[in-house]
């Protein structure tokens, strides 16, 4: 098929006619709708200079990134006998729509895509069905294999290397030039396994045959065909044993094994003769589910059970899928691993050899935030196996929400679950046990990569060594002979070599997304423990940290989680200096404190202060705030040199200054830099517009609309209740409730005093001049209805003076519907922009009373804070102490009022590690992500027009494309 036109904006596509002929440049997009790609390494030698050259097919890792002049560049040696001394890369990529692979040389400078036929305009490519769905190419590139899913010819063709790459005397291949085998519905993803030779090395060419076939060598395999490819390959002389074809097929609920040798070979599928695929090995999978459990028990919440409620949570529901549906391949050792796209499994399937296939229990998708749902599979990869500990994993896109849930399948993993992040309530803006960006996962691959430093003083190189930020070792430089190899790959003094973000060594998934970009997640980063602080803490996620002795030798960043197994990767070092910027979770300036009219109040003895909270003492380390370009101490002991008391503050020309701390467990929960307010008996958000009216018992007040649980509303009941957990006497719970409850202010004018609803009140009750005299003021100063119990639809109140029925006067003096708003009483309330009101309260399923969650992971999702009267050092986890995920700090002294406001913004927000794939604003739709073992490079094939993108080798930033 021809592609006669240009399909977006022109581009320079250059055909090869043939190995003695210049190419002529063809006029428009080549490349549209790839689908999947794989990749050949192939030379081509000339024994004889009058005939076509011979292609000889290499292992995949004897190209590299030597470049030739052109096509027909391959450094051949005639005194060699014609040999090629420069192989050339291919890239073998499906086209979907025409039905055809496209064939890239990849090692060429000049008319990458090949044209297979000069005589006629524009590229053409390799025929080979409708419907392309996968292609896989052998190891040894002799020949690659194409799954086709065109309705009624549904089927494998096999693409023999010798045939792939055109040349002048060869005749121009058409859809009979290949072997092909038809099946009984359409194929999906495809995998190549060997079936091992014996101890004799021989091979059986069937699996029930005998092992009586000697394995072919490369000069035998040379010898059988002639220049044109007639001959289709010995893939034996790979030395990989018999290689099988396993073909996912989707409809039919399982997948077939079929001998690769025989589909080449077989006169029955020749030239076109389709005659239908030898079988093998038929393996229908099964869908094996566990029993449902019964509902968990509820969390135990810091503060205790009685404190909180838990979210109602149904068992998983019982699934009756009586047939699969495979998608996804991966093969690690001897165990295969197919998605489903059906069911809520991970098949697992033992593979000693392909002939004797055995399922094993499989893993289970689920959700832990929906448990109800029925979790499905599309695109899977498995990692390496690294030591020490030699863990693997399995990544798994989640066919509905296109998030990432990741298994381990080490050797011996007990859990068939995916994995749950450790510390949750770090970064509640995740889900526990997946990975969820910004856009759905298209597909993904796990990459293993190194770049092993050198000994200066013997050369030697070995790979696979983990940098150790240990003081003690010997650190290696040019003039030393013996010492500690892995100190290499500590970071330098610099940050410009070494341990760093765009120093990729060790195993990392590449994550395509929907929309044009590709993220970089840690698997295992071999330099991990050499990215941290210099002196570890809690306060920086470090587990186990020491205490005292010499600082590690570490880039010197803000937090051992910069790297986290199964996160995102970070693009920058987390650490403000003058060299990087602003890249550690700060603040752009200090908080400042605001009257009600907006006018600054002076921090002095009097006036209310933001401090930052403190560790316990025996943990204590040197605390700092990153504040715009600098790095500023928090003042951890009172040097007495001023009238306050320092603790918690930031001293600058020895004069305190307000302060908070950042949180650095995980610096990916600083998704956004954001304007934070924090505001004294503040209104909580989202009321504006909610419209309320008293019950007839005017008890409270309710709205179909008005979610007071979901807003976070705090009632005295549910006050008492987390008092009483806490060990508060029951008198003292009682006092402190009604002092810290919620209370609602009506913002609704009054009827008009000409209005004839005064004349039908009783006057006993109220009046325009009763109800004038109280709420006719100004609303900030109107008094308050203070929160008795909350419910998702009502307020009971009650009054805040117990010798007056506030409640039924409000009732009276505001008819219909009225607004309000709801203050938390003596509390501050924390705001942004971006997060805005952070709270756990939920609906209690039982009763609909407005209560906290005892989700543990949402501990840190906190919005008040509780002024605390004395003045000073408030330490972590005293009851004036507030965190929420990013920051943590308390407010204490002075005589707050009410709608006095702290503000600040924060800066260094993390910045992941994503590699956009085109620059410009184009269509694009990317379809699959493939490693590229001979360059090192990450190919991505696009569904629109662009062809095939190619990720350098630290896979950080686009390096060429195809189109």
């Amino acid at each position: 098929m021809k592609l006669r036109a240009a399909v977006i904006a022109p581009a320079s596509v250059l055909v090869l006619a043939g190995c003695a002929e210049d190419p002529e440049p063809v006029a428009v997009e080549a490349l549209s709708q790839s689908g999947q790609s794989a990749f050949v390494c192939l030379a081509v030698d000339r024994p004889d200079p009058s005939a076509p050259g011979v292609v000889r097919s290499l292992p995949i890792t004897d190209c590299g990134d030597r470049m030739a002049k052109s096509p027909s560049d391959f450094g051949v040696d005639a005194a060699s006998g014609g040999k090629a001394t420069l192989p050339h890369l291919y890239a073998l990529v499906t086209q979907t729509l025409r039905g055809e692979v496209a064939v890239i040389d990849m090692t060429t400078e000049s008319a990458p895509i090949l044209d297979q036929d000069t005589g006629t305009p524009g590229a053409s490519f390799l025929p080979i069905g409708a419907q392309p769905v996968d292609i896989i190419a052998t190891p040894g590139g002799t020949a690659s294999f194409v799954a086709v899913a065109e309705p009624g010819r549904a089927g494998i063709f096999a693409l023999p290397s010798a045939k792939v790459v055109p040349r002048t005397g060869c005749p121009v291949p058409s859809l009979t030039s290949w072997p092909a085998c038809s099946l009984p519905s359409a194929p999906g993803e495809v995998l190549l396994a060997s079936d091992p030779p014996d101890a004799d090395g021989k091979l059986r060419a069937s699996c029930s045959g005998a092992y009586d076939v000697e394995p072919a060598s490369p000069e035998d395999a040379e010898a059988g065909g002639d220049a044109c490819g007639s001959g289709s390959g010995d893939l034996s002389q790979e030395g990989l044993g018999r290689q099988k074809l396993l073909v996912s097929m989707p409809e039919l609920g399982g997948f077939a094994v079929i001998d690769a040798q025989t589909l080449l070979q077989d006169e029955r599928y020749q030239e076109g003769g389709f005659a239908p695929c030898e079988v093998e090995r038929w393996v229908p999978l099964e869908v094996s589910l566990p029993p449902s459990p019964p509902a968990p028990a509820p969390d135990e919440a810091p503060d205790g059970p009685a404190a909180c409620v838990q979210r109602e949570t149904a068992a998983s529901p019982a699934q009756a899928v009586a047939t699969p549906r495979p998608a996804g391949l991966a093969l690690a050792g001897d165990r295969l691993f197919i998605g489903d796209l059906d069911a809520p499994v991970i098949h697992v399937v033992h593979l000693p050899t392909p002939c004797a296939p055995a399922e094993l229990p499989p893993l289970l998708p689920a959700s832990t935030l929906d448990p109800e749902r029925v979790v499905t599979t599309s695109r899977i990869a498995v990692s390496q196996a690294l030591p020490p500990d030699f863990r693997r994993y399995l990544y798994a896109v989640d066919a509905g929400d296109g998030s990432v849930m990741v298994f381990d399948v080490s050797d011996g993993a007990s859990s068939r679950s995916p994995l749950a992040r450790p510390h949750p309530e770090w970064n509640p803006f995740q889900p526990p046990d997946r990975i969820r960006l910004t856009a759905p996962v298209r597909d993904l691959a796990i990459v293993h990569r190194d770049a092993p430093a050198i000994l200066p003083a013997t050369g030697v190189a070995p790979e696979g060594l983990r940098c150790d930020p240990d003081p003690d070792l010997k650190q290696c430089d040019i003039n030393v002979a013996s010492c500690d190899l892995a100190t290499l790959y500590r970071t330098s003094a610099g940050r410009d070599a070494g341990a760093g973000p765009l120093k990729l060594r060790g195993s990392f998934a590449y994550l395509a997304l929907t929309n044009g970009q590709v993220a970089v997640v840690d698997v295992d980063d071999l330099d991990a423990a050499c990215r941290g602080p210099e002196r570890q803490s809690a306060r920086a996620g470090c587990a186990g940290a020491p205490a005292g002795g010499d600082p590690l030798e570490t880039s010197g960043e803000v937090s051992c989680n910069v790297v986290l197994p199964h996160a995102l990767r970070s693009e920058d070092y987390v650490v403000t200096n003058d060299a990087t910027g602003v890249l550690e979770p700060g603040v752009r300036a200090l908080p400042i404190l605001y009257d009600r009219s907006g006018t600054v109040v002076q921090l002095s003895a009097d006036s209310p202060k933001m401090r930052a909270t403190l560790p316990p003492e025996a943990e204590a380390p040197a605390l700092a705030l990153a504040v715009g370009a600098q790095r500023e101490a928090i003042a951890s002991a009172d040097t007495g040199e001023s009238a306050l008391d320092e603790q918690g503050l930031v001293l600058r020309s020895g004069e305190p200054q307000h302060a908070l701390a950042m949180n650095l467990e995980d610096p990916r929960v600083h998704l956004v830099n954001e304007a934070w307010t924090v505001t004294y008996e503040g209104t909580l958000p989202g009321f504006a517009r909610t419209f309320v009216h008293f019950d007839e018992d005017a008890a409270a007040v309710r709205s179909g609309d008005a979610r007071f649980c979901r807003r976070g509303v705090q009632s005295r009941a549910s006050v008492r209740e987390q008092l009483l957990a806490a060990g508060a006497p029951e008198g003292e719970a009682d006092a402190q409730a009604a002092e810290l409850a919620d209370f609602v202010q009506i913002t609704s004018e009054l009827p008009g005093e000409d209005a004839g609803y005064w004349d039908e009140v009783d006057p006993a009750v109220c009046s325009f001049e009763s109800c004038n005299a109280k709420y006719g003021s100004v609303i900030t100063s109107r008094p308050g209805l203070r929160v008795a119990e909350a419910y998702e639809d009502r307020l009971a109140l009650e009054s805040r003076d117990p010798a007056v029925d506030e409640v039924a006067f409000a009732a009276c003096c505001f008819p219909g519907e009225v607004q309000l708003d709801v203050r938390p009483a003596r509390q501050w309330v924390v705001r942004s922009n971006a997060a805005g009101f952070l709270h756990r309260v939920i609906a209690d399923p039982e009763t609909g009373r407005c209560r906290n969650s005892c989700d543990a992971r949402l501990a840190r999702l906190n919005g008040r804070v509780a002024h605390t009267l004395v003045d000073g050092r408030v330490t972590d986890g005293a009851p004036g102490a507030f965190v929420n995920p990013m920051f943590r700090f308390a407010i204490t002294g002075g005589v707050p009022e009410q709608d006095m406001q702290f503000r600040f913004t924060t800066q260094g927000a993390f910045n992941p590690l994503f590699v956009n794939l085109v620059r410009n604003e184009v269509e694009l739709q990317p379809q699959a992500i493939r490693p590229v073992p001979a360059t090192g490079e990450i190919a991505v094939t696009d569904g629109s027009f662009e062809g095939l993108i190619l990720l350098g080798g630290n896979g950080a930033e686009v390096v060429r494309q195809f189109h």
